[in-house]
């Protein structure tokens, strides 16, 4: 197996290179083989598919999380947010995935689809009482915003973050 080295401190990676895709196909499928009970397999495939700046990437935001922003004048606070995997719960994507072996293409699609997140709060995350249509403002994925981060959580920096969530705030008249 070819070692992928993580690209220098700063560089923005919005989605993982061809190379690193195989490379993590190549680690789905020793997990896929092995004998551990499918809870370990779960738990490393979380670790393998996680911590990267294009995991749970962020494609949309609840009206409550960026009116909480507002408040907080565009600033991250501690245990106010919430990636929410809300198209499909994670442990959902990795069952199929353990179920019957995928090929290369049908895994990555099936794995990329399925990583897609909200930023919510807390509140809306543990009591799933938001609607999609009503409540969310998509965000471009590509533009980078609340990059996972490299331990737990996400980016989100005033200077960055912040004031692209102050002109969104501006644009849907969320005070």
């Amino acid at each position: 197996m070819k070692i992928i080295k993580t690209p220098p401190q700063g560089v923005n990676m919005l989605a993982p290179s061809e190379e690193l895709k195989g490379a993590l196909y190549q680690l789905y499928i020793a997990v896929f083989k092995s004998s551990i009970s499918e809870n370990h397999k779960q738990k490393i495939l979380t670790s393998i598919l996680a911590y990267e700046p294009w995991s749970w990437r962020v494609v949309g935001i609840s009206k409550n999380a960026l009116k909480a922003f507002a408040d907080y004048n565009f600033r991250y606070r501690t245990r106010a947010f919430q990636r929410d995997h809300h198209f499909q719960n994670r442990i959902i994507t990795f069952r199929k995935m353990l179920k019957n072996r995928m090929l290369y293409e049908e895994w990555w699609a099936w794995f990329w689809e399925n990583d897609r997140t909200l930023l919510v709060t807390n509140t809306e995350h543990s009591q799933q009482n938001y609607t999609f249509k009503e409540d969310i403002i998509p965000i471009d994925w590509k533009k980078g915003f609340f990059q996972c981060q490299k331990t737990a959580g996400f980016a989100c920096t005033v200077n960055r973050e912040g004031r692209f969530l102050e002109k969104l705030a501006k644009e849907y008249q969320i005070e």
